[in-house]
């Protein structure tokens, strides 16, 4: 657990460094790069839980994309919730190949940022069009994403690496009643 919290922090780290680098235009006259390094994190650590575990893991993350965010209320929330629900299902049918990973995390961030923009027309918070949305704020952060999200596949193995490695020695010093017993 405490490896899933560090890597979904680093990929925090990450997007905070990427929006300082990049930042953003409200009056959408620029293109606008999202970084979401920390969702895909997110996403990675997710997609290797059950159902239960993956939503709730999932709340708890988008409560915390909220705070930091200081946008709506329960926004980041409920789309990790729906995001994870969606990687739950499509996990199923994907290996883990970098192609694939790729796919799956550039796919998770479109239905993220379409469940955005839904919210945010629905409320009547942006008259933004959908045209509009697709060239100057998606196209880019689908773009602007790829080099993040081989930097986060790649921890991701690490991540995993690491936590085999750590279970096998914990394993190997365990000694168990019956061979006491010889």
């Amino acid at each position: 657990m405490i490896y899933e919290a560090a890597f979904i922090g680093l990929g925090l780290i990450a997007d905070m460094v990427l929006t300082t680098l990049f930042p953003f235009d409200f009056a959408l006259n620029h293109s606008v790069f999202i970084p979401c390094t920390g969702f895909c994190a997110l996403m990675l650590t997710v997609r290797q839980k059950n159902l239960l575990d993956s939503l709730f893991m999932a709340f708890a993350a988008g409560m915390v994309f909220d705070f930091l965010n200081a946008d709506h209320f329960m926004l980041s929330s409920l789309v990790c919730m729906a995001c994870a629900f969606l990687i739950h299902i499509w996990s199923k049918h994907i290996s883990s190949s970098l192609l694939e990973l790729m796919i799956l995390l550039l796919s998770i961030i479109f239905v993220k940022e379409l469940l955005i923009y839904f919210y945010m027309t629905a409320s009547n918070l942006s008259a933004m069009s959908l045209m509009t949305w697709l060239s100057k704020r998606l196209v880019t952060t689908l773009v602007g994403n790829l080099a993040p999200i081989l930097l986060v596949i790649w921890m991701n193995d690490q991540r995993q690496t690491l936590q085999i490695r750590r279970e096998s020695i914990r394993r190997k010093g365990e000694k168990l009643r019956w061979e006491q017993l010889k």
